[in-house]
C-alpha cells in the first residue's frame, strides 16, 4: 500500500520509521527545532518536529506552522521525487538551488547532513504516490555546455617521438610556466625556531587541537602524494606531452608539501605521537578508500569515466574543498593569533601550489566532458556524494572536542567548504576555457 506524499498516513508512517531508525539517532543526536517540507507551487507540504533523534510529530502542516519552522524548504514535486528515489542528496540539492531554504541558515543545516541522509533514506522506504510531477530541468542540459578548447590525442606508435611542436599556449604548459616561477621553494628554507617557542607554551588542549589539525594535512598529503602517479601513467600512454610536462611539476609539488609537514613535526613537537587516532571514519573512508581506489583504478582502467571519477576525487574534493577549507581555517587561527609564522609561511605557499592542482583538474574534466557530454551526470553524482563525506569530516573535528581553542568555529569550517563546493561546480557547469591566471 502507497500513501500520497506528506499527507496524514504519510506522515504517521514516517515518524514510525524515524523512531525506529538507531542510524537516525546517532546522527541526529545535537539536532532540535522543526522543519517544514513544501511541494511547489501549491502541493502539499509537512511538519516534523526533531528532537535530539527523535521526531516528536509529523503531520500535514497548517498556515500557522510557517512562523514556528526553524527550518522551511520547499522544492517542486519532481525534487522530491529524486530525493526519495536516492537520486539527490539534501544538502547538495539546496547548495544547487533545486531545494529552497526559505527559512534558516544552510551552514547549520550543513552540521547535520549525515542525519539529513539518513531522513532522506528513511522516507524513501516509505511506498509514496506524487503529485503530478511539474518537470525540472538539468542543472547542465549537455546541449548548453560551452566546450573547452580541444586538446589532440596523437598516437605516436611505439615510443617514436611526438611529431609535433609543443602546445605553448595550451593550459598545461601555461601551468607548468606558472609552476616553474611560483613553486620552486624549499621546505628547509622555513624557521620553525618561533613555531617551537608557541608550541611550549600552548596549553593541552591547543597542543591537541594543533596536532589534530596537522595529522590530517600530513596524512593527506602523503596520500595524494603516492596516488597522483597513476594519472602521471594515463597521460602518457595517451601522449599528452603537454599535461605530462605539468604533472611532473605537481608531483614535485605533492612531495614538498609532504616535506614541509613533516619538517613542522620534527622541529616543533619534541616526540613525535601517533598522529592516526585522529583519522576519523569518515576521513579513513575518502583517504584510505575513495582517493586510492578511484586512482588505482587508473592503472587498469584509463577509460575517461574512470578519469573523471579521479580527477573529482582527487582535484575537485580532496584539494578543492577540503583541503583548501583546512588551509584558510588553520592559516586564518594563525593569523589571527600571530602564531607559528613558519607554519603560517608553508601553509600559504602550499595553498598557492594547490590552486594551480585543481586548475588543471578543472582543465582535466572540462577536456573529458567536450569529448563525452554523457560524463556530465556521473561527474555531478561523484561531487555530491564526496560532499557530505567531506562535512563528516569537518563535523567529526567539532564534535570531539566541547570548546574549540583559538577562536575557531563550526561554522567558519563548514561555510567555508560549502564555498569552495559552489565555486568548483561552478567553474565545472561553465565548461569555460580556463587561463591560468583565472581564479579558481
Amino acid at each position: 500500500m502507497s500513501y500520497p506524499l506528506f499527507s496524514k498516513e504519510w506522515a504517521e508512517a514516517f515518524q514510525q520509521k524515524v523512531n525506529n531508525s538507531q542510524p537516525y539517532r546517532e546522527a541526529a543526536s545535537g539536532w532540535e527545532g522543526p522543519v517544514l517540507f513544501r511541494v511547489e507551487p501549491d502541493g502539499p507540504s509537512l511538519w516534523l518536529n526533531l528532537w535530539h533523534g527523535t521526531c516528536k510529530e509529523a503531520r500535514p502542516a497548517t498556515e500557522d506552522d510557517a512562523g514556528r519552522a526553524a527550518y522551511i524548504i520547499s522544492a517542486p514535486v519532481e525534487t522530491w521525487r529524486k530525493l526519495h528515489a536516492g537520486e539527490l542528496e539534501p544538502i547538495v540539492g539546496l547548495m544547487q538551488g533545486k531545494l529552497s531554504l526559505d527559512k534558516g541558515s544552510l551552514v547549520s543545516l550543513a552540521r547535520y547532513s549525515k542525519a539529513a541522509k539518513v531522513l532522506i533514506n528513511t522516507a524513501s522506504e516509505i511506498p509514496t504516490e506524487f503529485p503530478g510531477a511539474t518537470g525540472e530541468k538539468p542543472s547542465l542540459p549537455d546541449q548548453q555546455r560551452k566546450p573547452a578548447s580541444p586538446t589532440s590525442r596523437p598516437s605516436t606508435g611505439n615510443g617514436a617521438p611526438l611529431n609535433r611542436p609543443l602546445k605553448q599556449d595550451s593550459f598545461p604548459l601555461q601551468l607548468y610556466q606558472k609552476a616553474k616561477k611560483l613553486g620552486v621553494w624549499n621546505p628547509a628554507d622555513i624557521d620553525f625556531s618561533a613555531d617551537r617557542r608557541d608550541w611550549e607554551s600552548f596549553e593541552e588542549l591547543e597542543q591537541e587541537v594543533t596536532l589534530h589539525l596537522i595529522s590530517l594535512f600530513l596524512a593527506g598529503e602523503e596520500s595524494v602524494t603516492e596516488e597522483l602517479l597513476p594519472l602521471m601513467l594515463v597521460m602518457a600512454r595517451e601522449h599528452r606531452m603537454e599535461e605530462e610536462i605539468y604533472l611532473t611539476t605537481f608531483l614535485f609539488e605533492e612531495a614538498k608539501h609532504t616535506e614541509f609537514f613533516h619538517r613542522f613535526i620534527d622541529h616543533v613537537i619534541p616526540e613525535r605521537p601517533d598522529l592516526t587516532r585522529f583519522h576519523s571514519e569518515p576521513y579513513k573512508k575518502l583517504f584510505y578508500e575513495e582517493l586510492p581506489g578511484s586512482m588505482q583504478r587508473l592503472l587498469t582502467d584509463p577509460s575517461s569515466q574512470a578519469q573523471a571519477e579521479a580527477s573529482v576525487t582527487y582535484n575537485m574534493i580532496v584539494e578543492g574543498v577540503l583541503a583548501e577549507t583546512g588551509y584558510h581555517a588553520f592559516y586564518t587561527m594563525l593569523e589571527r593569533n600571530d602564531l607559528m609564522p613558519g607554519l603560517r609561511k608553508g601553509v600559504e605557499l602550499v595553498k598557492r601550489d594547490e590552486s594551480r592542482h585543481i586548475a588543471y583538474g578543472l582543465y582535466l574534466l572540462n577536456r573529458l566532458v567536450q569529448h563525452n557530454p554523457k560524463l556530465w551526470p556521473l561527474i555531478e553524482t561523484r561531487m555530491e556524494e564526496l560532499l557530505d563525506l567531506s562535512l563528516q569530516i569537518i563535523n567529526d573535528i567539532f564534535d570531539r572536542y566541547e570548546v574549540m581553542p583559538f577562536g575557531l568555529t563550526r561554522d567558519e569550517f563548514v561555510e567555508y567548504a560549502l564555498g569552495q563546493f559552489r565555486k568548483r561546480m561552478r567553474k565545472l557547469e561553465s565548461g569555460e576555457t580556463l587561463q591560468a591566471d583565472d581564479d579558481v
